[in-house]
């Protein structure tokens, strides 16, 4: 789902308003931003779970202290994304406006004292629904539940969720395969042999979703990971006389859009299964299927 603005009467209105318009235009506009975004929350959980080097595949399966670092990941793409500056005492600056941000895998945002008085930029993934959320808020105290903690860390009550400025509200984000995939399609793609079967087997299985470059590198084991995607001995060679076609958001954008595929980024792959005679000569011709 897109943005939720709060009503011009709302007396957070003056405040927030600035701030997302300032977000949305450094994200490039409204669509940019919506198609932006959301595959940043991948990044970062690919990255912290590092499956080419850890052999994890799912966020369940890091450390406690990895949970805590992703968010501070998250941040950082953010800030780059954007190409905002940090704030001077809080986590950003948006036309010298001091932001805080606070992210959460769960159902609320842990906000600290100092975040107090000052707007907050609330992010929120839920990866085993592969969902997220970005929303501004006015940090009044009236708008926490009591603390319970020394440090007086306190929460949004849910009464108060209503004073949130929804930049995106759940929306879909790139998804982690392996949590959206049943147990025995897991184990038949893990079964499927080397790396270029893997791959195979796996975009075999699931189509029409993008695969970031972390997850196929996770699969093929070795560095040079395209060598298993390519032709001449790559997942193509075996997903093509399938008639599947394995597309790079970075080098078949062009196709891509002429298929309707969604949004897919320079670091993602997509699998399509043809069905009308023009998508069949259209990926023939690009010598995508055979």
């Amino acid at each position: 789902m897109a943005s939720i603005r709060l009503p011009p009467e709302h007396p957070d209105y003056s405040l927030l308003r600035p701030i997302a318009e300032s977000l949305v235009v450094h994200g490039g506009g409204e669509d940019a931003f919506r198609n932006g975004i959301p595959p940043l929350f991948r990044q970062a959980i690919d990255e912290v779970i590092d499956a080419p080097r850890t052999n994890r595949f799912t966020l369940n399966e890091t450390e406690k202290t990895e949970k805590t670092y992703l968010g501070t990941k998250i941040e950082i793409l953010l800030r780059n994304h954007l190409a905002l500056p940090k704030g001077r005492t809080l986590d950003l600056s948006v036309d010298g406006v001091e932001v805080d941000i606070k992210n959460t895998m769960g159902g609320n945002w842990t906000i600290p004292l100092e975040s107090h008085g000052h707007p907050a930029l609330l992010l929120r993934v839920n990866e085993t629904k592969a969902l997220c959320d970005v929303g501004l808020i006015n940090v009044r105290p009236e708008y926490l539940n009591p603390g319970k903690n020394r440090d007086a860390k306190r929460t949004i009550s849910a009464a108060s969720t209503a004073n949130i400025w929804w930049l995106l509200y759940r929306h879909p984000y790139p998804p982690n395969f392996w949590e959206v995939l049943p147990a025995e399609e897991r184990h038949a793609i893990l079964a499927a042999g080397a790396g270029t079967a893997r791959i195979a087997a796996l975009f075999e299985r699931l189509q029409r979703t993008p695969v970031s470059r972390q997850q196929v590198q996770a699969l093929a084991q070795q560095h040079d990971y395209m060598k298993r995607i390519r032709r001449n001995g790559g997942a193509r060679d075996l997903l093509a006389p399938k008639g599947i076609a394995l597309l790079w958001g970075k080098g078949d954008r062009e196709l891509i859009q002429l298929l309707g595929l969604g949004p897919v980024t320079a670091d993602e792959f997509i699998s399509v299964t043809p069905v009308t005679q023009d998508q069949i000569e259209l990926l023939r011709n690009a010598n995508h299927i055979d």
